[in-house]
């Protein structure tokens, strides 16, 4: 069996290789730790068993990995091991055709379960541990400024506040909503009805 662990967390790709030899004691585990690498992988090594991935890769977009995964090797299961636990991730992730998705927050034992029924051909849908997201009146006009794809300086200028106050704005928008940069920000905005896109 050959696994392909891509996270940028080199110690989190120890502890996973080690855990992926109760799942079968002969594993081949290939790691990547970066969106390059992860690509290299993904493109040079066909004979892929499981795709194991994290969505916070630094220098790509959350799910930019995902669907290059899944065009490149449509029949090798992906499976998601996220901290991120909401809703709107785990069924975007879902409809982006991975077979999994695990939260980083759960045992060994819940990966390794979760990756056996993988194996035998079943989704792995957790529930969600968040509800829908709540944004202060502030946040919201951040949100509708970000639509019009202001830099942070325009925002700052528009808002009339410094613009490491709009940074602080920006990582509390992000963390209500679950997300890890402004695309994904204002695509979970546009599915709640927040923004109406362009």
């Amino acid at each position: 069996m050959r696994a392909l662990l891509i996270d940028d967390h080199a110690l989190f790709r120890e502890g996973l290789r080690l855990l992926l030899r109760g799942l079968n004691p002969n594993v081949e585990v290939l790691e990547a730790g970066d969106a390059a690498s992860a690509r290299l992988a993904l493109e040079k090594h066909s004979e892929l068993d499981l795709v194991l991935l994290d969505l916070a890769i630094p220098g790509v977009e959350a799910f930019e990995l995902l669907e290059l995964s899944r065009a490149l090797q449509p029949t090798v299961p992906v499976v998601v091991i996220s901290a991120n636990e909401s809703r709107f991730t785990i069924e975007r992730v879902m409809a982006l055709g991975a077979q999994g998705y695990v939260f980083k927050s759960g045992s060994g034992e819940q990966l390794l379960s979760a990756l056996r029924k993988v194996i035998d051909g079943d989704l792995v849908h957790p529930a969600s541990s968040s509800t829908d997201p709540v944004l202060t009146e502030r946040q919201h006009e951040v949100l509708q400024l970000l639509e019009r794809g202001l830099s942070n300086r325009d925002l700052a200028l528009a808002l009339e506040v410094a613009e490491n106050t709009v940074k602080v704005h920006l990582a509390n928008i992000y963390r209500a909503l679950g997300a890890v940069s402004r695309t994904h920000a204002l695509a979970r905005a546009r599915e709640l009805g927040w923004v109406r896109g362009g």
